[in-house]
């Protein structure tokens, strides 16, 4: 099953195609938020390089976050009108499950991406390897730094541009912080993780699918804040 993957929900966007367990090809975008334009010419590219078309591919699996608001909107609509073109079926993949999967496998300890969600609040989710494999125990979540370091079991490893900000929160006896490149998202990770919740039998409709922005924008805030006050 040729799967492919788009993942455009941090700074730095990728897409790859797997064949089952095998990387076929994958291509990053120069750093800096040019989803937008690095997007369909980097599909492009990759398709050409491996003499495939776009109807090669069986699945579709896309970063659905949190994460940067345009960077999500620019990947979930690109998969969706795939998705419905090529009539191929469509699976999201959480951007914490994606992140999680960078991390060095161990029965012992607890690892919990952390994203800088502003409004000095994070986004984050903890996990553990259970069977070689990374396992929620908690949801993801927004939430202030000092709750979730509340939340976090002892031993637990912290990355992600959140755990960097608030790094002298998270600073203290039992945790510790991965390197920096455990905060890329990937998207050949992408592709192996939507291929296996297809083969679960987690396929979403393409005109249901929305980006996972976990709360409403800061403009939707302050215009429902003008509106309770009785401003136009």
């Amino acid at each position: 099953m040729k799967t492919l993957g788009i993942e455009t929900s941090g700074l730095v966007g990728s897409v790859a195609l797997c064949d089952g367990s095998e990387l076929l090809a994958e291509r990053s975008f120069e750093k800096g938020m040019r989803h937008g334009k690095a997007l369909v010419p980097s599909l492009e590219e990759m398709f050409r390089s491996l003499r495939l078309e776009a109807e090669d591919v069986d699945l579709i699996a896309v970063s659905h976050g949190p994460g940067s608001y345009t960077g999500l909107r620019v990947g979930v609509t690109c998969a969706k009108v795939l998705a419905y073109t090529l009539g191929r079926p469509l699976v999201a993949v959480s951007t914490l499950d994606v992140l999680a999967e960078n991390a060095p496998r161990g029965e012992g300890r607890a690892v919990c991406p952390v994203l800088d969600a502003r409004r000095e609040q994070v986004y984050a989710c903890i996990y553990r390897c259970t069977e070689g494999l990374w396992r929620r125990v908690s949801q993801p979540m927004v939430v202030y730094p000092q709750k979730l370091l509340e939340e976090l079991p002892r031993p637990a490893l912290v990355f992600g541009d959140g755990a960097v900000k608030y790094r002298e929160v998270f600073g203290v006896n039992g945790i510790s912080f991965g390197e920096e490149n455990m905060a890329v998202a990937g998207a050949s990770v992408v592709a192996r993780l939507g291929q296996r919740s297809f083969e679960g039998g987690e396929v979403i409709d393409p005109y249901r699918l929305q980006p996972l922005y976990m709360r409403v924008t800061e403009a939707e805030e302050k215009w429902k804040a003008r509106k309770k006050h009785g401003e136009t």
